[in-house]
């Protein structure tokens, strides 16, 4: 009996949509759904850094046999000037970006929305676990309905005029139903296989892409603790990240990173209370709703952290301030923070401070 899915029902007729397919289990998943809507989706591969995955080539090949379109656009240019070498120089100044965010606002939906608007088409989707919903009478980003797989933290860096434009196939779909979904209609489990990496341009660990790419930029130097004890050696700043706690090869634990002295190149390491945060400013801010000083949001610094509730106590052009109502641990400088209403996204920007009082 032939399974039915989310999405299923809605039926559109024939009209064009652009859709980023790399050959992975959900933008396949999505290129199929679309289809069964009633769109007719064009799927563009981009190509942005080396290297193919034979289960995506295999799923790429049979949805070009099933009869949708997939072209190819090469993006290496853009996608190593606005994704790669900002994210070395930003570990290099010893911030821990996350490049999803910056890819889709800079690089990856950006060529997705170059190549419908040359092709003359208004509509673009992609294979995110995010949903959309009406907020204060707009368009606005969501949760997806799957809490594990969300990833709305991503997207708030998109231009607000891109939101009314797009469409989730996915926002309603679990991983599972979307590995079921594409074996179903591709006839085997194989093409269920595979999954994407956390960084897609990293083949291997990322500790070794940064000691190769950055050099004697990022040397060995002490660990001291936050009275100054020396505690051991660090194999460079850029490895680590703000309330690390795995990873730092010391007994007597467990320690924490509290900071990283760029100056003095060392890692300064403390207790648990040493990483609690309540103030958080961030930078190059990012609204896709109006935001008020002194109204309280449910704020997240990680993609995978736990939403909590702050107020905001500034904001300008340039960035904002919050005060957690609890400490958060784990806040690292070059995340993002991004502010929600409910499953609403309201937009965010790039940490740069924080204090615990």
């Amino acid at each position: 009996m032939r399974e039915s899915f989310p999405g299923r029902g809605s039926i559109i007729k024939g009209i064009p949509i652009v859709l980023g397919v790399s050959g992975g289990v959900d933008s396949c998943t999505s290129a199929l759904l679309l289809r069964e809507m009633g769109y007719a989706p064009i799927g563009v591969r981009l190509v942005l850094h080396q290297g193919d995955d034979l289960n995506d080539q295999n799923r790429l090949k049979a949805l070009r046999s099933m009869g949708i379109e997939v072209l190819e656009v090469d993006g290496r240019d853009v996608f190593h000037r606005a994704v790669i070498k900002p994210f070395l120089e930003d570990y290099e100044s010893c911030r821990t970006p996350n490049p999803c965010v910056i890819c889709n606002e800079n690089a990856k939906l950006k060529l997705l929305f170059d190549e419908a608007d040359r092709r003359g088409i208004e509509l673009v989707a992609t294979g995110h676990y995010v949903k959309k919903a009406v907020y204060r009478e707009r368009a606005s980003l969501a949760r997806a309905s799957f809490a594990p797989k969300d990833q709305s933290y991503m997207l708030y860096r998109i231009p607000r005029r891109w939101i009314d434009r797009l469409i989730f196939p996915l926002g309603d779909m679990s991983k599972e139903q979307v590995r079921r979904y594409v074996a179903q209609e591709m006839g085997s489990p194989d093409m269920a296989q595979g999954d994407s990496q956390d960084i897609c341009f990293i083949d291997g660990a990322l500790d070794d892409f940064l000691l190769s790419s950055l050099g004697g930029s990022s040397s060995p130097g002490p660990m001291l603790s936050v009275g100054g004890e020396v505690l051991g050696r660090h194999r460079g700043l850029c490895l680590y990240t703000e309330g690390q706690r795995k990873g730092l090869g010391l007994g007597g634990g467990p320690w924490f990173v509290v900071k990283k002295d760029i100056k003095a190149n060392s890692l300064i390491l403390g207790r648990r209370e040493n990483v609690e945060v309540r103030r958080i400013r961030a930078s190059s801010p990012r609204w896709h709703h109006p935001v008020e000083v002194g109204a309280s949001y449910d704020l997240q610094h990680r993609y995978r952290s736990r939403p909590q509730r702050g107020t905001l106590v500034s904001l300008d052009d340039r960035g904002m301030e919050v005060l957690l109502d609890y400490p958060a641990y784990g806040v690292a400088l070059g995340q993002s923070l991004v502010f929600y209403d409910g499953d609403r996204v309201l937009g965010g920007g790039i940490i740069d401070w924080t204090a615990n009082w």
